[in-house]
């Protein structure tokens, strides 16, 4: 049953707001109830204003950043049409889609001169690739630029790379287009502060700044429209996004102070890295005391190219880990949740690391190992939605789970199907017949093969997408350098996955559905554990971006960068909160006993909580 906790002083102060027609950020630290807050004050709206919004043809709009958030909140509003709760790209193509021509002009008038003139920064004159490339860029986009003379119809796909000469946007033009618009076009934005009279921004921090410009402009004035952000500047781990943010002038800001999610032991942890919000426990957490526990393992010196560790090393690491784990008495605790910087450390762990390095690699774009991370992606979306179900039940001999997972995923065994006017025994025979074949080719066939027999034999339904993949002819040699080949690159992933088998896949999907104790450190935001163990390896992490032993220990490792700093900072938060309860951290440092004193002579870890390995 969902906890249901007590209203606090911010949600006093966000209805006071919501009743003076004031704007506000609301900022809340970990655990601290920011989706009650927010779906409560949504439903404040509703109480209020719900039949004359109704009335005048009026909604709520409530952005958020996945669509898994989208449907937890939409279930918790009771799916009520009132409200339009979205991701923020979903929000904005459906806002922008209509004017065509504006839509260009802002190509014209702000995106493609801004990437031209980066370009230009990045030609010195010389003959390096970086400066022939960004001649190249220049003239390209050039090009692009007086193609749009003939009005191609504006676009929005989810590639890599944009076309402008086709008018093909890409989700980071989505974003600068409809910033663009809304900013510079006074109509446009009174004509969305009278469709929408309350904005409310969930995980403010990760909204890009131009979107947060563009926003607060439409709620600029006095009284409605108005907007509210619910965040933490804390929490913000995704690139190129706001961080600190805050509503039109004259907007609140609201500290929401309380955690109901961690133990006193780790609440006290999380107030030593950061001075801006000191958190309380705000519920029966003040009773739980749990405990914190950081392990510093003297790291071997790497041995293998640019600094990584060698296979010998990355075993000893391993066997390091697994000791540690002993020492703490969590070898056997089913309720440990393992968090790691980076998910190649996982994929050498659960041994799925050919499908790793392929959806990181040469021929995926960010959008597609974004897809890729949450398990989302179409090449994926047949095994998800029921190919892997049926390999599964026909290995435990389900027939009753066979039978259901047909009839939904399909298109043979559902009521309008081919086999609509069999006996349900000769359905079922029909059934079992095809899963042990289906089975059996999993455990032999390319996963290709196993596509096709599930076309070929309507098990599934096969999107138009996927459908073309498998028919065309393999791609020649990959050339990096040609740019046809860098938009089309999806079509050499496809090839490659297509040869895998389907071992790595399993393990993949075991990891994909939490039945794993493993997650990465930025997969773990917004969730919640008993027990938290966080892995901190920055050799075998090799992950630049950030540097935990040079944030948690510059003396001993070097000082970070001020973007190390900030991002390593905030992922440090995110991890260490998710921790109900008792939190071990298992540090490698090239000096283990330097780190562990730095540690606590930095007010980070108290002596008692500091062991070496």
């Amino acid at each position: 049953m969902e906890t249901v906790l007590k209203p606090t002083e911010a949600d006093r102060r966000i209805v006071e707001c919501i009743s003076d027609e004031k704007s506000f950020s609301v900022i809340a630290g970990a655990g601290s109830g920011k989706t009650t807050s927010l779906v409560e004050a949504l439903k404040k709206i509703r109480d209020k204003h719900g039949k004359e919004l109704r009335k005048n043809g009026q909604r709520v709009v409530c952005i958020t950043y996945t669509n898994r958030a989208v449907d937890v909140i939409s279930s918790k509003l009771g799916f009520d049409d009132l409200f339009l709760v979205t991701t923020l790209h979903g929000f904005l193509w459906g806002e922008i889609f209509r004017f065509q021509n504006a839509m260009r002009e802002a190509l014209c008038e702000d995106v493609i001169p801004r990437h031209i003139a980066k370009a230009q920064k990045d030609d010195n004159g010389g003959t390096s690739q970086r400066a022939r490339n960004a001649r190249e860029k220049v003239q390209r986009l050039s090009q692009e630029l007086e193609a749009l003379k003939e009005e191609p119809k504006v676009r929005y796909e989810e590639t890599a790379i944009s076309d402008y000469a086709q008018c093909i946007l890409n989700h980071d033009d989505v974003i600068d287009v409809a910033s663009f618009l809304i900013s510079n076009r006074p109509i446009l934005r009174k004509g969305l502060g009278f469709k929408y009279p309350f904005f409310f921004v969930d995980e403010a921090q990760d909204t890009f700044p131009q979107v947060m410009a563009a926003l607060n402009a439409i709620c600029a004035k006095d009284g409605l429209p108005l907007i509210g952000y619910f965040g933490d500047p804390m929490q913000q781990i995704y690139d190129k996004r706001a961080g600190g943010f805050s509503g039109p002038e004259g907007a609140e800001i609201i500290p929401k102070e309380e955690n109901f999610r961690c133990s006193t032991s780790v609440i006290d942890l999380l107030n030593n890295f950061r001075s801006d919000l000191q958190q309380v426990p705000g519920g029966k957490n003040i009773e739980i005391e749990g405990s914190v526990e950081i392990t510093v393992v003297q790291a071997p010196d790497p041995s293998g190219p640019r600094n990584t560790y060698t296979v010998e090393q990355l075993d000893d690491v391993t066997s390091k880990y697994t000791n540690a784990v002993a020492q703490w008495g969590w070898e056997n605790l089913p309720s440990v949740k393992n968090l790691f910087l980076a998910r190649r450390m996982i994929a050498r762990r659960l041994d799925f690391k050919n499908i790793h390095s392929l959806f990181t690699g040469t021929y995926s774009s960010s959008r597609s190992q974004s897809v890729y991370e949450d398990g989302t992606h179409y090449l994926f979306k047949p095994f998800v939605d029921g190919v892997f179900e049926l390999v599964e039940a026909s290995r435990k001999g389900d027939a009753k789970r066979i039978i259901e997972t047909l009839r939904r995923i399909s298109p043979a065994f559902s009521d309008t199907g081919k086999n609509k006017s069999k006996s349900l025994k000769a359905m079922l025979d029909h059934a079992v017949q095809h899963t042990e074949k289906l089975r059996e080719m999993w455990e032999t066939r390319s996963v290709k093969e196993v596509l096709e027999y599930c076309h070929d034999n309507d098990l599934c339904t096969i999107s138009e997408r996927l459908a073309y993949q498998m028919d065309r002819k393999p791609r020649e040699e990959f050339d990096r350098d040609m740019e046809d080949h860098q938009r089309e690159k999806g079509d050499w992933l496809a090839d490659e996955f297509f040869e895998l088998g389907t071992e790595e896949l399993e393990r993949y999907f075991s990891f994909l559905d939490e039945s794993s104790p493993f997650s990465t450190q930025h997969g773990a935001k917004g969730e919640e554990y008993e027990n938290v163990l966080v892995m901190i390896d920055d050799i075998e992490a090799n992950w630049n971006t950030y540097s935990f032993s040079k944030f948690l220990t510059p003396n001993v490792a070097g000082q970070p960068t001020d973007r190390q700093r900030e991002l390593t900072e905030k992922l440090a938060y995110v991890c260490f909160s998710r921790a109900e309860v008792n939190l071990r951290v298992l540090f490698f440092s090239i000096d283990a006993k330097a780190a562990g004193a730095e540690l606590i002579d930095a007010g980070l870890f108290r002596k008692d909580q500091v062991s070496y390995l």
